[in-house]
């Protein structure tokens, strides 16, 4: 049997390697704090909403903010949740949706850049409606003691939440009334023109509206039945009025949509 040279033996053995894994763990630990971090300092820069703010406040916002990352079709919060931060979408795209006993309505979709749910949040009210990503989707969440702090501290960025609230508002005004008295096809057609405003790009066969719409979003989004958009749909294809494309919409001439969208007739 060997002997064990003093302070030896399998006791000491084993706290060098727990020692070892703590070293790891913490490497691992700064490995994961630098990149979030580094995330939420190339998040701060690039969102429009944070831009004109100073270093410091930047530095404040990211030492209480968090970014959390949601896959297709996870909720970020559902009706009557307490609205607690100001969400800031980083990359995908959100849904609102509100549920009814006729069906889900889709009252807005919201893109990189937009922040959801801020009426709630500056109201100090619970979300009136379910947000559910529509895409993996990254978002920026600040706690709504520091965002109050940021109204009352810049102006600026105090007119640009207040011009969000009034579109939003608009939004949702014009969008209910359009649901009560409008026809289907019309309703449809000012959709796909909204959405060509606000996501289209121009390519050689058309807008290009890189969204991935199933026809019951559209339904839900019109307040109409699936089966009457997957008519309108289907028609508007085979006479190539809208096509249909992998994860996107064709417009191949706007004008011709925007006729559509403006002829009176029956509703339905």
């Amino acid at each position: 049997m060997g002997l064990l040279a003093p302070g030896g033996g399998p006791s000491r053995s084993r706290d060098s390697e727990n020692g070892l894994r703590r070293v790891h763990r913490n490497v691992e630990d700064a490995g994961v704090n630098d990149h979030r971090h580094e995330r939420l300092r190339t998040a701060l820069l690039s969102l429009p909403v944070f831009q004109g703010l100073t270093e410091e406040d930047h530095a404040r916002i990211g030492a209480v903010s968090i970014i959390r990352d949601f896959r297709k079709g996870d909720a970020l919060w559902h009706a009557g949740d307490a609205a607690e931060a100001l969400t800031v979408i980083i990359s995908g795209r959100v849904k609102v949706v509100r549920h009814g006993p006729s069906g889900d309505v889709i009252l807005e979709l919201f893109e990189r850049g937009d922040h959801v749910g801020s009426v709630a949040v500056y109201a100090g009210i619970p979300y009136p409606a379910s947000a559910i990503a529509i895409e993996p989707s990254a978002l920026l969440c600040l706690p709504r003691r520091e965002y109050f702090e940021l109204l009352d501290r810049h102006p600026t960025f105090a007119r640009g939440i207040i011009r969000e609230l009034t579109r939003l508002n608009i939004s949702l005004t014009r969008k209910l009334a359009e649901m009560r008295g409008q026809r289907v096809e019309t309703r449809i057609a000012r959709l796909f023109l909204t959405l060509a405003d606000r996501t289209g790009r121009p390519e050689e066969e058309g807008i290009v509206i890189p969204l991935s719409l199933s026809r019951q979003e559209v339904a839900e989004m019109v307040g109409t039945t699936v089966e009457s958009a997957i008519r309108v749909l289907s028609r508007w294809g085979r006479d190539g009025l809208l096509l249909t494309g992998e994860g996107r919409f064709i417009l191949p001439s706007r004008d011709a949509l925007q006729a559509v969208a403006d002829w009176e007739g029956e509703t339905g």
